[in-house]
C-alpha cells in the first residue's frame, strides 16, 4: 500500500497513479484539503506504538497497512464553512496541521522524501553550500538586507539577477503573481535602499547554452535539456514562457556530474530532487538550485521519458 499526500490539483500525482492503477498497485490519496472534513484521521499512541487509521471515504486504510509515502503537495487543511470566526478557523487550521505534522514523524514507512528533510532542503543558501562542498561549480551569490552591499555587489560583476529566498509567489486577492529570475537593471539598482526591507539573494548572471532539469528518482538520475534560449521570453528564466512552448531533449550527463546529483540528494537526506543547472557556451556544469519536490510530469509528456515508472518502482522497492 502507497500512500500520495498532495492535493486534488495536483496532476503530477494523477501521472503516478495512472502507472500504479496500470500495475495493480495498492494505494491511497490524501488530499490533504480535504482534511478533516473529508478525510478523516484517528491515531492511538500507546505501548505498542501508534496505531490508526485513515478514512479517505473510500473505506479505512490502516497505517500498518502503508509500506511507503509519497509526500507530494500538501496545501492547508480546510476547515468546516460552519466555522465562520476567523479566529476559530484558525485555531482549526493549526490543529488540523499539528495532527498531521506528528502523524508524518510517527509513520514508519519508506519516504519519497520525508516531510522535515523536504523541509530543509528547500533553504537555497543550504543547497549552495552542499553543492559546492560536492564540486558543483555556483555562481558568485550574495544574501543582504544592507543596500550598500547590494550596491557593491551590483558594481563589481558585470551582470547580476534577483530571485527570492524562498517565496516565489504573491496572493493579491484572488490573483497570484509569481516572482521569477530578474535581471538587476540600472532602474532597478537604483531602488536598492529597498532592500532594508527583507533579506535579497543576488547572483552573478551565467550565460547561458543550454538550461539541464535534472530528475532524480534515488539513484535513478534523468537529464533534460530545456532550450531556453530560442525564445526572448525564457532567457532569463524559462518559466516565462511557459514550460510547454520550449523545444526539450534527452541529455546525457557527464558520469561525475551523475554522481554528484546523487551525493546531493543524499546529503541532503533526500530520495527525490529536481535539480537546475546551466551548461554554459563553454561548456561548464553551473549549479543553480534543487526543488526537493519539483516538477515532471511535463517532461515525461515531451519527451516520453518514462519517470512515472521510476517513480513507482522506487516506491515498490524502496521499503525493502
Amino acid at each position: 500500500m502507497i500512500l500520495i499526500v498532495t492535493n486534488r490539483e495536483d496532476y503530477t500525482a494523477d501521472f503516478a497513479i495512472l502507472e500504479m492503477q496500470r500495475r495493480g498497485i495498492s494505494y491511497v490519496r490524501f488530499n490533504t484539503e480535504d482534511f478533516p472534513q473529508a478525510t478523516t484521521v484517528t491515531a492511538i499512541f500507546g505501548d505498542s506504538g501508534i496505531e490508526g487509521h485513515f478514512n479517505t471515504g473510500k473505506g479505512r486504510v490502516h497505517f500498518n497497512e502503508i509500506e511507503s509515502v509519497w509526500f507530494r503537495r500538501p496545501v492547508l487543511p480546510v476547515p468546516s464553512s460552519e466555522i465562520e470566526d476567523p479566529a476559530a478557523r484558525q485555531f482549526c487550521v493549526i490543529e488540523s496541521l499539528a495532527c498531521l505534522e506528528a502523524l508524518w514523524r510517527s509513520l514508519d514507512c519508506f519516504w519519497v522524501s520525508k516531510p522535515d528533510s523536504i523541509r530543509a532542503a528547500e533553504s537555497k543558501l543550504l543547497q549552495l553550500t552542499v553543492a559546492e562542498e560536492l564540486g558543483f561549480s555556483i555562481p558568485r551569490t550574495l544574501v543582504t538586507c544592507d543596500p550598500s552591499d547590494a550596491r557593491a555587489f551590483f558594481e563589481n560583476i558585470d551582470k547580476i539577477v534577483y530571485k527570492p529566498l524562498r517565496q516565489g509567489r504573491l496572493e493579491y486577492g484572488d490573483t497570484t503573481t509569481l516572482i521569477f529570475t530578474n535581471v538587476v537593471t540600472d532602474r532597478v539598482a537604483s531602488q536598492f535602499d529597498r532592500v532594508k526591507y527583507a533579506p535579497c539573494l543576488f547572483q552573478e548572471y551565467v550565460l547561458k547554452g543550454v538550461e539541464i532539469r535534472i530528475t532524480a528518482f534515488g539513484a535513478q538520475v534523468f537529464a533534460t535539456e530545456i532550450h531556453s534560449q530560442t525564445d526572448e521570453r525564457a532567457i532569463d528564466d524559462w518559466r516565462r514562457s511557459g514550460a510547454l512552448t520550449l523545444p526539450y531533449s534527452p541529455h546525457e550527463l557527464p558520469a561525475w556530474v551523475e554522481k554528484k546529483c546523487i551525493l546531493l540528494l543524499q546529503r541532503l537526506d533526500l530520495v527525490f530532487g529536481a535539480i537546475d543547472m546551466i551548461l554554459t557556451p563553454g561548456g561548464e556544469y553551473v549549479f543553480l538550485e534543487i526543488n526537493p519536490n519539483g516538477q515532471w510530469a511535463w517532461i515525461e509528456q515531451l519527451t516520453g521519458v518514462p519517470m512515472s515508472r521510476s517513480l513507482v518502482d522506487l516506491l515498490v522497492k524502496g521499503r525493502g
